[in-house]
């Protein structure tokens, strides 16, 4: 039998605009998941902390109260923090609740919806595996029901070149570097241990991952600060898992598809990135050392 050292999770939700339609149908897949994780025994307490970075003004009792109306578990709305990013906002959860009895915290979006068995197939690989640090799920489209292919390879400068303008697309050399970069020479339901980036929009990991890494770096406002952490992360030689078994319906776009702000922040972040980890120009795959 696994080692239950994952039983009691943190989920962190981080909402710039409070929508709804779009938080409730996400709060209420992951009450479902949750509850199976609890059934199964792969899971014992749970606790959500809906991080609020937005400029509206917010009745954090009220919407509490709203989710806690069909959340079975600790829930918390906490107070508005200027907007400094993604990371930035997770940090402050994770050093906020640094000192209580968590095992492992989850990190996701709100545009997400979680299928039943995706939590108790995730908690029991962390579980039963003490070198594995992360675990990220199957990534699909909700609309096509496709694979939207969250985990990468290294990129390089041409293959983001690729991903940002469409006119690229259309040169077969530059799609097979892009077929590469997201590891589709592997099938997506194959297992996969050791994968090199990993997506943010749902990423469980054990406290102590978190605490070693110190978390997201908050110097990327936006883009690239899950990819920054999963190559600190392989660095300090935690091993990161992809599990097909558990799945999330993901609408998300890239950020060729956003207004100009997002990918000008894509490219500063980019920039950084390379900076940090080292440049390639072509080739994908493994961080230059």
């Amino acid at each position: 039998m696994a080692d239950l050292a994952c039983r009691r999770l943190a989920v962190s939700l981080v909402v710039h605009h409070w929508c709804e339609t779009e938080l409730y149908p996400a709060v209420e897949t992951l009450v479902k998941s949750l509850l199976a994780a609890r059934d199964q025994g792969a899971l014992g307490e749970a606790a959500l902390f809906v991080v609020y970075n937005g400029e509206a003004p917010l009745d954090f009792g009220s919407r509490s109260r709203e989710l806690a109306g069909f959340f079975p578990f600790r829930v918390e709305v906490l107070p508005a923090q200027a907007n400094r990013g993604y990371g930035k906002a997770n940090n402050l959860l994770l050093e906020s609740i640094a000192l209580q009895a968590f095992d492992a915290a989850l990190v996701m979006n709100p545009d997400v919806e979680v299928a039943e068995q995706a939590l108790p197939r995730m908690l029991w690989r962390l579980s039963g595996d003490p070198s594995c640090g992360l675990v990220v799920p199957r990534l699909l489209n909700p609309e096509s029901g496709r694979d939207v292919y969250g985990c990468k390879r290294y990129p390089s400068v041409a293959v983001l070149a690729v991903r940002q303008f469409r006119l690229l697309q259309r040169v077969p050399v530059l799609l097979r570097l892009n077929a590469r970069y997201e590891y589709r020479d592997r099938r997506p339901e194959w297992e996969h241990r050791g994968v090199e980036l990993c997506s943010g929009c749902f990423m469980l990991a054990r406290m102590r991952f978190w605490q070693d890494l110190g978390g997201f770096d908050t110097r990327y406002f936006m883009y690239f600060e899950d990819f920054d952490l999963s190559v600190r992360a392989a660095a300090r030689g935690w091993v990161q898992v992809y599990e097909p078994g558990a799945v999330v319906r993901h609408s998300g776009g890239g950020a060729a598809r956003k207004p100009l702000k997002h990918r000008l922040w894509f490219v500063r972040s980019a920039f950084r990135f390379f900076m940090r980890h080292g440049w390639r120009f072509w080739r994908v795959g493994k961080a230059p050392r």
